[in-house]
């Protein structure tokens, strides 16, 4: 037999892969197995054939489309399209459609049927034996992608802990903010989080015009981090106010509305916390983060992860922020309406004392209260300007466009009859000229572009003869 590499090797004679002897053995040895079918060899070659190129995925897969399931059943993986035929169904040249399938023969999936004298059978066929033998392994592949692939969510999915103690803390502020005592502003959102450290180098603020200056000595640095929404961190200066901020009550006030809406977050919050916000430590973060996923379950989000998130933007106010996704009747995706909060800006989420008496109230746990009527003002009647009756369809109803409008009805369909037609308005037949109005001016270039033959044929065989048709548009 001669082969690609045989010393003796003229042109016309069948030219073969190294493993050529290799792929007709595992041919031969190829039985057909219950369920083996040809969605089933298509799937395979489709998803467990990475080591192809496209061109070469699909030209096995436009071969293994010609397979017959009966011949299957009989050991038989025969097909015959021709060179001319794959080229088309692949919008390529023979020559390309050539050099995929010698791609396929040398990577052992078909082999091609030479007759006697070791030359290309003139029909064309082409062993797929070699394809059906390696089902196994070309689904083992597929099966290790995906194994894969879900080792890779798991490792993105792994909830982070916090490495250090800092990691509640909010981001470092430069700014120096003035004393709650001095100034407030009349929006308590207004009320920004202090700065954590104060550098020893940087000046003292210059009083500015207008404002009284009070203390401005700092306050001792003790080491202690306090979390966001402190009463000290919030106010600005802790020396001119020693009582807790605006922001640092709203922040408080929110927390025990939110435990008491949402009962299942009462374990997660202790006593001391709820009294003080400020005392929250990394430790309560980790615990409300271990626990988001059980009560915001939903394997396609990360939602430990949007705590922790949360918690470095806001403190605390993450317990707030899922009551609200939780409790809240009109929040259709509690994990998306988490998941918007967490990620806003620090600063960026107002006031949610309002949310939490919202759904308290639809509980019922606080009455609604009662609004006093709106003193009842009596109505003036202003005289209006008459308008000119617009009518629906003017000479509708005169001869002959019924019988003539019933013939146009025939002639389309009715969809289009009742959109173009149903308020148009007859005016007469003149010397050949048929006179009609419409309401708007879309609806008369409509019936101009796509109706006009419609009704010169509808007015001839109803008995009028119709040269051409005259459309205008109603006004007042």
């Amino acid at each position: 037999m001669q082969t690609a590499h045989s010393v003796e090797w003229r042109p016309g004679f069948a030219k073969r892969a190294d493993n050529f002897e290799e792929v007709c053995a595992k041919a031969e040895a190829w039985r057909w197995r219950p369920g083996e079918s040809i969605a089933r060899v298509a799937a395979a070659v489709l998803k467990g054939t990475p080591m192809l190129t496209t061109p070469q995925r699909l030209t096995l897969l436009l071969y293994v489309e010609h397979l017959n399931d009966d011949r299957l059943e009989q050991d038989i993986a025969c097909v015959w399209p021709s060179t001319g035929l794959i080229a088309e169904y692949l919008g390529c040249s023979e020559s390309q459609a050539r050099t995929n399938r010698r791609g396929l023969e040398a990577a052992g999936f078909m082999v091609r049927d030479y007759n006697r004298a070791n030359r290309p059978a003139g029909l064309e066929a082409y062993d797929l034996r070699p394809l059906m033998a390696r089902l196994d392994e070309l689904e083992a592949v597929d099966a290790a992608i995906r194994e894969a692939m879900a080792a890779r969510r798991a490792l993105l999915s792994e909830a982070i802990a916090f490495p250090t103690k800092y990691d509640a803390q909010a981001p470092e502020s430069r700014r120096l903010e003035q004393s709650q005592k001095n100034f407030s502003y009349p929006v308590p959102e207004k009320d920004a989080g202090s700065p954590r450290s104060l550098s020893e180098k940087r000046p003292a603020t210059r009083p500015e015009r207008g404002r009284v200056n009070g203390s401005s000595s700092q306050p001792q640095r003790t080491g202690t981090v306090r979390a966001l929404g402190s009463p000290g961190g919030a106010s600005g200066f802790a020396g001119a106010n020693p009582g807790p901020s605006v922001h640092a009550e709203m922040v408080r006030q929110e927390l025990q509305s939110a435990v008491r809406i949402c009962p299942r977050l009462a374990p997660l919050v202790p006593d001391h916390v709820l009294k003080d916000p400020s005392t929250a430590t990394p430790e309560d973060a980790a615990r409300i983060a271990a626990a988001a996923p059980l009560l915001l379950p939903d394997p396609e989000r990360n939602n430990s992860l949007s705590v922790q998130w949360g918690w470095a933007r806001h403190g605390i106010r993450v317990v707030t922020m899922l009551a609200i996704a939780l409790e809240d009747p009109d929040v259709r995706s509690p994990c998306a309406y988490f998941g918007a909060f967490a990620t806003k800006p620090s600063g960026g989420v107002p006031d949610l004392r309002l949310n939490l008496a919202r759904i308290l109230k639809q509980k019922g746990e606080i009455p609604p209260a009662e609004i006093a009527p709106a003193p009842r003002q009596e109505p003036v009647f202003e005289p209006q300007p008459e308008l000119a009756p617009l009518m629906f369809a003017p000479g509708a109803d005169d001869p002959p466009w019924p019988e003539i409008n019933a013939e146009v009805r025939r002639l389309i369909r009715d969809g289009a009859h009742g959109s173009w037609f149903n308020r148009i308005g007859f005016h007469g037949i003149i010397d050949g000229v048929l006179t009609l109005s419409t309401p708007t001016g879309i609806a008369a270039e409509r019936i101009k572009r796509d109706y006009v033959e419609a009704i010169k044929m509808a007015a001839e065989t109803v008995g009028f003869f119709v040269d051409r048709v005259a459309l205008t548009v109603r006004k007042r």
